[in-house]
């Protein structure tokens, strides 16, 4: 009796066996049906993007050789390739003058809040007053042959005012005092590439093709720092790139006169040409296409704007087409 419950029980587990097989074959051979879900995702960019608005228009700034606004923001200068200077009003980018030279412009500079420019070339050092139109003459400068002008330095406060020439084996300086009496010297043997004159301790910071930075104060030439760059100076304070040995930018410090301090160091190396320093003492990378701070936050330019350093390396300009503007200052 107990063999025949055995088999009964094995033939039952068999017949279940086989229908759950079957089952599973059937549901293979037929599949449930798929459903698909769209998912959209929508990542956002790896930087932010900057707002920038754009008021002023008519300046072709991307080709310019140099570019600038003015101590108050009302105006810029921009320098054509061929030597022409323009100046305009950077709330309406309409034009305020211009000027045109046979022998072209060297070099310009804002020199006054009054927007007064201080101009040379073809070895004529001149001021122009942007609003009353009127260029006046300061003197004609006669530098060795085979030197160039390197460098305008001019201190607001004293109205000491040195334009500097220089070639690979020196240089020659002229200097103006507040008299606007003119006087020729040499500093040194320097092959002088950058200069800051002081707003009112009297001293002339001058940086050589070395990158070797040099004071000059009462006649006294005496050297501050090596490996560096000069960024901008502001009152009687200049900031400086630390160069690592390939002349890229490592860090920024500051020296007021008597003490270095270490702003920052720089993310990664820089060229020096594009570190801009804005009124507050902060530091800033500038690239055509990104704004970095010294701590590595990122900021990218709207789609079609390009931002440019400033020539005094203390604003940042945003460029779309003939559209332009100062977004940092």
């Amino acid at each position: 009796m107990k063999l025949k419950r055995l088999g009964m029980y094995l033939t039952i587990l068999a017949g279940t066996a086989a229908v759950l097989w079957g089952a599973q074959e059937v549901a293979r051979s037929h599949p449930a049906p798929i459903r698909w879900h769209t998912v959209v995702v929508r990542e956002p960019p790896q930087e932010p993007i900057l707002p920038i608005p754009l008021p002023a228009r008519n300046a072709a700034l991307q080709r310019a050789l140099a570019w600038d606004p003015s101590p108050s923001r009302l105006a810029a200068f921009a320098v054509e390739p061929k030597g022409e200077l323009w100046v305009f009003d950077l709330r309406t980018g309409n034009s305020v003058a211009s000027l045109h030279f046979s022998s072209g412009v060297a070099s310009a500079a804002w020199v006054s809040d009054r927007l007064i420019l201080l101009l040379t070339g073809g070895g004529q050092l001149e001021t122009y007053d942007v609003w009353n139109h009127v260029l006046r003459s300061i003197a004609s400068l006669h530098p060795p042959a085979g030197m160039v002008c390197r460098a305008v330095a001019w201190s607001g406060y004293t109205n000491d005012l040195y334009v500097i020439y220089a070639s690979p084996w020196g240089n020659e300086v002229y200097y103006f005092d507040t008299n606007e009496h003119m006087y020729a010297e040499s500093l040194g043997d320097l092959s002088i590439r950058q200069a800051y004159d002081g707003s009112t301790d009297l001293t002339l910071y001058v940086v050589d093709a070395h990158h070797r930075l040099w004071a000059d104060r009462d006649g006294l030439l005496r050297p501050l720092a090596s490996q560096v760059a000069l960024i901008r100076g502001a009152g009687n304070t200049i900031y400086c790139a630390e160069l690592n040995a390939r002349g890229e930018a490592v860090a920024v410090r500051a020296f007021d006169g008597r003490a270095w301090t270490t702003l920052c160091r720089l993310p990664s190396p820089v060229p020096a040409s594009s570190l801009v320093i804005d009124h507050a003492g902060h530091t800033y990378i500038v690239s055509r296409r990104f704004i970095e701070d010294a701590s590595g936050r990122v900021a990218r330019a709207p789609q079609g704007t390009f931002f440019f350093a400033s020539q005094s390396a203390d604003a940042v300009v945003a460029v779309r087409g003939s559209a332009y503007g100062v977004v940092m200052d």
